[in-house]
């Protein structure tokens, strides 16, 4: 037995959500890679999280002068 739930913007089932790849940030620094869920029917954002299977961001070097 599935649980369906419904989207707290349009009020349709919510049977498959769009999933895209995002970028966390904190305080303007893009900090973690992150996961979007998103309704399939108006694209209201239902939900995000760290991507856990996401390899680690690469640090930029300091740039020389």
């Amino acid at each position: 037995m599935a649980i369906q739930g419904e989207c707290p913007k349009c009020g349709k089932r919510v049977l498959h959500v769009h999933v895209e790849t995002i970028v966390g940030m904190v305080d303007g620094d893009s900090k973690a890679r992150c996961i979007s869920y998103s309704c399939i029917h108006c694209k209201a954002v239902l939900g995000a999280q760290m991507d856990h299977r996401a390899k680690p961001r690469p640090k930029r070097k300091p740039a020389t002068a």
